[in-house]
């Protein structure tokens, strides 16, 4: 989770997401192109105490994490050329 901060942050290019089974899970909405929403359950009772603070703190962590959602499109590959073309005599005209 603290790799997935730094990629965003510091410019960090390797996360090591087989570390821990929930990156790895998570994988794709930590660190890919998703809006994620993180909730965290915690308990009152004195026996879940550890597993309560355990829990906050890797929602403290997950909430560090920003990601940069782009739409996804599919284009049709006539108008994808299109577009290569016009850029290509754009780019002629300056030359």
């Amino acid at each position: 989770i603290v790799a997935l901060h730094e990629k965003a942050t510091k410019g960090r290019v390797h996360v090591p997401y087989r570390n821990s089974m929930m990156t790895s899970v998570l994988r794709d909405s930590l660190g890919g192109n998703c809006k994620t929403v993180m909730v965290a359950t915690a308990s009152a009772e004195s026996e879940q105490t550890e597993e309560t603070i355990s829990t906050c703190k890797f929602a403290q962590r997950v909430a560090m994490i920003k990601n940069s959602a782009i739409v996804n499109e599919d284009l049709d590959p006539t108008v994808m050329i299109g577009r290569l073309k016009g850029e290509v005599s754009t780019l002629k005209e300056e030359v």
